[in-house]
């Protein structure tokens, strides 16, 4: 059977999101679990007459199967690389982590917020994807642009559109709010730095984002540009898709959506 892999290496990997998935690896992940049929990917040769099987959340598919890899975890042995720590619930030993500004537990049972409430299904997806890569040490404190990292010139575009872009559209003028919202989930400014605004937010403990922000120039007619930049090691701590999908949520959180 392929696996989400082999399915997603048949993509043409730019998340043109025309078979109604955000991600290849999203439409991938569908395909593998049976909740949608190569064919609605135009770009994959001989799978046009593919037939459709029965619909179902592709998304939720996933997160049932990565919670029963959970099982089989020791979470205490993971807490320390991950920069979190574990707690007793009424759902067993979970493991607490700050994501974007909060704390979270993640179980084999659920993923959920301080309150009780449950996370959205691919926040889920993203942290139970920080858990299995352990952590892998300390981060390098050198920062480099995605395209930096190995098979990133397609997903270049993605992080763009809807980060960079968005981020950028939403501040422009507004370099000071943009500042504070993002010291609201745990922002901090390097001071020492040529853009307008730069500050360094932990998505997670170990996934940081830096975000250098140029205002627009309305004398000379340059609009506002943002530049996302990422630990050079920040693949051992999670894969490429998971660290785009960061900064899309980090986007989300600081814009208020």
């Amino acid at each position: 059977m392929e696996t989400v892999f082999d399915i997603l290496k048949q993509t043409r990997k730019d998340n043109c999101g025309k078979c109604g998935y955000p991600t290849c690896m999203a439409f991938a992940a569908a395909v593998h679990t049976g909740g949608c049929p190569k064919s609605a990917c135009p770009f994959i040769e001989g799978a046009s007459d593919e037939v459709r099987k029965p619909m179902i959340d592709p998304d939720t598919a996933l997160a049932r199967q990565l919670k029963e890899k959970v099982k089989e975890i020791d979470l205490s042995d993971r807490a320390e690389g991950l920069g979190g720590w574990v707690v007793e619930t009424e759902y067993g030993q979970v493991l607490c982590l700050r994501y974007l500004g909060r704390d979270v537990f993640i179980s084999s049972k659920k993923v959920f917020a301080e309150d009780g409430s449950e996370l959205e299904t691919r926040d889920q997806i993203l942290l139970y994807n920080y858990l299995f890569f352990g952590g892998k040490g300390d981060l390098s404190g050198d920062w480099v642009g995605l395209e930096s990292f190995p098979n990133s010139i397609s997903k270049v575009v993605t992080l763009k559109r809807y980060t960079e872009d968005k981020i950028a559209s939403h501040f422009s003028g507004r370099a000071g709010e943009l500042l504070s919202a993002c010291k609201e989930i745990g922002g901090v400014e390097v001071k020492e730095c040529s853009a307008d605004v730069c500050v360094t937010i932990p998505v997670l403990p170990k996934v940081l984002v830096r975000i250098n922000f140029w205002d627009e120039d309305r004398e000379d007619g340059f609009p506002a540009e943002v530049k996302a930049l990422f630990d050079r090691r920040a693949l051992d701590f999670l894969d490429i898709e998971s660290l785009i999908f960061c900064a899309e949520r980090l986007a989300e959180t600081i814009i208020g959506e």
